[in-house]
């Protein structure tokens, strides 16, 4: 009775550590279980990011789990080594425990062959199901890309890594302009830096104060703004964690980025990516320059006089009464 319980345990704390180690593959692979795929009332759902962040969100829970069970499974197996210890001789309980781990070795044999039918499986998959078109990369140049540096490139130009750093100042002067385009502020503003043009000086009269529904306003912009700044920040040190795809795309495109030969562009219509030689591509845009029937040389920049043609024009209209003075702040070029 004891033995078969001993065996039991072993077996039990076995098959779990095989399902730790297919669980830890599929995380660092990028690669989902079976039974983390779900039904959803919308079947478009299971295309969006949110239904793959909580596969992965589940996952990282199950691995936990495991290790959880792992560490109660090891404590009973050793519990049961001590009792069968006890009964049986030294001698006799050396052979014995070599005996019970020969006697396991055919049931989990057959799980891990099982596991390891799941992985391929998963790996024959990823090669039937073409993730990119690859006919999209039209390379003109004399480098020659190996397989990894094309699938990379058949993402497209716009196609974006998750950034290793997140660049908070970048995010708050975005949020910062926008909230300016949403309020009057920027007119305000722009109002200020005529007079300090002008007059060298601000009067502090027209100094512009929020009013209520802007303060509220400003207030839920920062509340937004900083979940999304911890949000971001989490999400970049969890991809860079588990995603390696992600990894080896940056090495891909850093070697591409080295190598000073060539020029990684896009035609003019199209979604296509063109690799083409650097020197080759410089001559044709000094020829294309260079002819007088298509470009000419200015001396002068046409900006400045067209802009002094405005203001005049602006200023002979509030003269007239044509426009109004906030049109005229509003139109003015600064």
């Amino acid at each position: 009775m004891l033995y078969h319980s001993t065996k039991r345990a072993h077996e039990r704390y076995q098959s779990l550590v095989l399902d730790l180690n297919f669980l830890k593959y599929c995380r660092s692979n990028d690669l989902i279980p079976r039974f983390l795929w779900f039904k959803t009332a919308n079947e478009r759902l299971a295309m969006s990011f949110a239904y793959r962040e909580c596969q992965q969100r589940l996952l990282r829970a199950e691995i936990g789990f495991k290790y959880r069970d792992l560490r109660i499974l090891k404590k009973n197996y050793i519990h049961h080594l001590d009792e069968l210890k006890k009964h049986i001789p030294d001698n006799v309980f050396q052979h014995v425990s070599n005996y019970i781990i020969n006697r396991s070795h055919a049931v989990l044999y057959g799980k891990e062959s099982n596991l390891q039918r799941k992985i391929d499986s998963f790996r024959a998959g990823r090669r039937r199901v073409p993730r990119v078109d690859r006919n999209v990369v039209k390379n003109l140049s004399s480098r020659t890309l190996s397989h990894d540096e094309t699938e990379c490139l058949a993402h497209g130009l716009d196609y974006g890594l998750v950034p290793k750093n997140i660049q908070d100042m970048n995010i708050v002067t975005n949020i910062e302009n926008f909230f300016q385009r949403i309020t009057d502020i920027s007119q305000h503003h722009k109002k200020m830096m005529s007079e300090v043009s002008e007059k060298d000086t601000v009067d502090g009269s027209d100094v512009r104060v929020l009013d209520s529904k802007e303060m509220t306003l400003a207030s839920n912009f920062r509340s937004i703004t900083d979940s999304f700044r911890r949000q971001a920040y989490r999400f970049a040190q969890l991809q860079k964690r588990i995603n390696t795809e992600q990894q080896k795309y940056r090495r891909l495109l850093q070697n591409l980025k080295n190598d000073k030969s060539i020029l990684v562009t896009r035609p003019d219509k199209g979604r296509c990516v063109v690799l083409l030689d650097k020197v080759d591509y410089l001559s044709k845009i000094h020829s294309i320059l260079n002819d007088t029937t298509k470009f000419s040389f200015l001396s002068y920049d046409p900006t400045i006089a067209r802009e002094t043609k405005l203001i005049k024009l602006l200023n002979r209209l509030l003269d007239e009464g044509s426009i109004s003075k906030e049109f005229n702040n509003l139109a003015k070029p600064f």
